[in-house]
């Protein structure tokens, strides 16, 4: 798939097929996310790949879209490692870049994705499931992942909306 074609036409997925993804692409996925920009080439990013149903079945009770993180394959959960002591705006926009990178690849595999943001209101509770003490890593949010079960349509603000010409 082209780069461009890629782009335009990822959507969010959030229904699934019960199929299970071979962890040779999972990791092709992550590979991916590697080589998301950050500053410095820091690449303050920490991520837990979530596969086993009984620990996705405790992580759908943080968020809403528990149903979501209930039929996909997998989870990805996305921490900022800010021991990386750097710009800390820079620092999550790498991580945004690192989110935008997984998604575009979990694309172009033929697999579905969807960047779950709300979970972070339920960042302490993740942390417990995770048993992470350690204030360095700050939840991020999640992705859910699998073989989509249908793909819905997309609308996009036009281009005039948003940018402004000097």
């Amino acid at each position: 798939m082209e780069a461009i074609e890629c782009i335009k036409s990822r959507r969010s997925i959030r229904k699934f097929t019960k199929q299970q993804i071979p962890k040779e692409i999972i990791l092709e996925i992550l590979e991916c996310g590697r080589w998301a920009p950050s500053g410095v080439n820091y690449q303050p990013w920490k991520i837990f790949v979530i596969m086993k149903s009984e620990f996705k079945k405790d992580l759908a009770k943080c968020t809403k879209y528990r149903s979501i993180i209930n039929n996909c394959s997998s989870v990805f959960l996305i921490f900022l490692d800010k021991s990386i002591e750097y710009n800390y705006t820079k620092q999550v926009q790498s991580v945004g870049a690192f989110f935008e990178n997984l998604l575009l690849a979990i694309h172009a595999l033929g697999l579905g994705g969807v960047w779950i943001g709300e979970i972070i209101n339920q960042k302490d509770e993740v942390n417990k499931l995770l048993d992470i003490k350690d204030p360095k890593f700050e939840f991020m949010g999640a992705i859910a992942l699998g073989y989509p079960e249908g793909i819905g349509k997309s609308s996009r603000k036009e281009l005039e909306s948003f940018v402004t010409w000097i």
